[in-house]
């Protein structure tokens, strides 16, 4: 049996939000001055570890962390207006 590490966890959040830019793709700066920012925006629902929630007006969750370094990985920086609803979950 694998004995887990004595670190301080994070809170894991769940977060329903706005996002008007769903796209992940690398564009051209010739593309992306032609995005549409006046279309609807997609709801999402969003899971992650609580990286901070009072970041320059944003809320930053992980999917990932690691014991080691106390890194993590794949950040999400959501902006508190884009936010429609979020709680954590007790877990740990």
């Amino acid at each position: 049996m694998v004995e887990l590490p004595n670190v301080n966890r994070s809170a894991i959040a769940e977060v329903i939000w706005e996002d008007t830019l769903v796209e992940t793709s690398d564009d051209a700066m010739k593309e992306a001055i032609q995005i549409n920012c006046w279309k609807l925006p997609v709801l999402r629902s969003t899971a992650g570890y609580v990286i901070s929630n009072d970041n320059n007006g944003c809320l930053v969750l992980a999917t990932d962390l690691y014991s080691e370094d106390q890194a993590m990985n794949e950040p999400v920086v959501i902006p508190w207006e884009a936010i429609v609803d979020w709680w954590e979950f007790e877990v740990h």
